[in-house]
């Protein structure tokens, strides 16, 4: 197999998982709260993508997925937009230029796309004047932490994946 078609297989995969993060966000998962919380998906696996792949594709990657991301209607699409490629080109950055690709910097990147995304959101329905409930806030954490214990799933998903495109597939 040439690099060209381990590169579109690669990317199909990655596509492929984004799809399944999509299923599982909005069809599977989509009325069911872990204490009040939904889990938010998306920006765990952005994160991971990009730290597998580093921030430029892992961040053109974010893009595009946080586009249709939006396009599909999701609450807070339009901010995911912005702020879920800026952290996953911060976590892909800082993992290929300072420390190995791990698990480790995975949940840092994860961290930091939930942070930024959901906090985003967060502030975004409180000025906005959206109604929300009166532990708001305790509610965001609580979906940040939930959300977060899923980075070992998506670091393993994404690294077979890697392995299936030979890019840093340890």
């Amino acid at each position: 197999m040439t690099q060209r078609q381990r590169n579109f297989l690669r990317w199909s995969l990655y596509s492929a998982g984004f799809l399944l993060v999509l299923l599982l966000s909005t069809s599977v998962l989509g009325n069911r709260t872990f204490l009040g919380t939904k889990l938010s998906l998306l920006p765990v696996y952005a994160a991971c993508v990009a730290c597998r792949e580093g921030h430029e594709q892992g961040g053109l990657f974010a893009l595009i997925t946080a586009a249709f991301w939006a396009l599909s209607g999701a609450s807070g699409g339009a901010v995911f937009v912005f702020l879920l490629p800026l952290g996953s080109m911060v976590a892909g950055y800082i993992t290929s230029a300072y420390v190995t690709r791990s698990l480790m910097p995975a949940v840092g990147g994860s961290l930091l796309n939930l942070v930024l995304c959901e906090g985003a959101v967060y502030v975004q329905r409180l000025f906005l004047g959206s109604p929300m409930p009166a532990d708001a806030s305790r509610l965001v954490l609580l979906q940040i932490g939930f959300s977060l214990l899923t980075t070992p799933l998506f670091w393993w998903l994404t690294g077979k994946i890697a392995k299936a495109g030979d890019r840093h597939g340890t």
